[in-house]
């Protein structure tokens, strides 16, 4: 099997460690009009998932806009 975790710059791969929960915590700071986190930084070293991450947070602020569009 090869390695998933190779980096690929963005490319969700097959096993993606579960973020669920840090995942959740960023998308409500930013619906929190008083949170401290409305500006952030990623960083870390090359290869462990900040694209990755930032995909995945981009596609969860897409579902809930949507879903806050269809109420």
């Amino acid at each position: 099997m090869n390695n998933p975790f190779n980096p690929s710059f963005g490319r969700i791969p097959e096993i993606f460690l579960n973020r669920g929960q840090l995942i959740d915590n960023v998308t409500n700071e930013l619906d929190n009009p008083n949170s401290p986190y409305k500006i952030s930084i990623v960083y870390r070293t090359r290869g462990v998932g900040k694209t990755t991450f930032l995909r995945k947070l981009v596609e969860k602020l897409e579902k809930k806009k949507i879903g806050q569009l269809l109420i």
